[in-house]
């Protein structure tokens, strides 16, 4: 761990105060977050405290830098058995799902009669119990939309293929993520200024796509904050690169042989 960064790690009724590895994930095209904590556990303490279920919270950033800190919070999914998963034989490693799981979890059941689309749309949001964002989608009426007891994300799919079929809108671009602002269903970027990655700064390493339709990857010293969909600004004076990105996948790894930042961007295709 570098100086000046503070993490705070918390699991079920375990505070983590040493971990060979963390890593939290953002995807763009995922429709929840994950976290992967390493614990070392060589007497079977913390694999006896923990349960599923469990909450997860996860807390980094630089000592003073108000701009520069992350805040996460989730549940214990999936509890590795010692040396299975982890850097060391006497570690376990708990993988954890982010708030968005509601989405997944949270059946609905509805009718819907001449409503707006986006009415709707928040409609089947807020019954996650999670705060609801931008709901940016065209503002057409539905005559007739059920949901037979699905999950929200699943019916959020397919209020996406109505508005595809039936009034003629490409909604390949939209995702669906747990933003600053609550829940967000757009095609644009997650509110906030642009991060800088830049050479003789930050930047470690960097693969520019090599086609429009490709994808790049870029890797930086940590960025506590950084989630995807926001804009990353890459200069990189070796390539001659200097452009604004969307992150599409975002992975901060802190780890005792250093910490990264590692971000995807290019071609976006879209929520899977």
């Amino acid at each position: 761990m570098i100086e000046g960064l503070n993490i705070r790690c918390n699991v079920g009724p375990l505070e983590i105060l040493r971990s060979p590895r963390i890593e939290l994930v953002s995807r763009r095209r995922a429709v929840v977050s994950r976290a992967r904590i390493v614990i070392p556990d060589p007497e079977g303490v913390a694999r006896a405290a923990l349960a599923l279920g469990q909450q997860v919270t996860l807390r980094f950033g630089y000592r003073g830098e108000a701009n520069f800190w992350q805040e996460w919070e989730g549940s214990v999914a999936e509890i590795g058995q010692p040396g299975a998963d982890a850097e060391a034989a006497d570690a376990i490693t708990v993988q954890a799902v982010g708030l968005e799981k509601a989405l997944t979890t949270t059946l609905v059941k509805d009718s819907f009669y001449g409503e707006p689309a986006a009415a709707v749309a928040r409609r089947l949001l807020s019954a996650t119990g999670l705060p609801v964002g931008a709901v940016e989608i065209p503002g057409d009426v539905l005559p007739y939309q059920v949901f037979s007891n699905v999950p929200v994300a699943r019916a959020i799919k397919q209020l996406a293929n109505t508005l595809t079929r039936a009034f003629g809108y490409d909604m390949s671009r939209h995702a669906l993520w747990l933003g600053a602002s609550g829940l967000t269903w757009s095609a644009g970027d997650e509110p906030g200024a642009a991060y800088a990655i830049t050479t003789c700064e930050n930047l470690i390493a960097n693969t520019p796509p090599e086609t429009s339709d490709g994808v790049g990857v870029v890797t930086s010293v940590l960025l506590p904050g950084l989630t995807h969909s926001r804009l990353v600004h890459i200069t990189d004076t070796r390539r001659g690169l200097n452009i604004t990105a969307r992150a599409l996948d975002v992975v901060h790894s802190l780890a005792e042989g250093g910490n990264t930042t590692i971000v995807t961007y290019g071609k976006d295709a879209g929520w899977a």
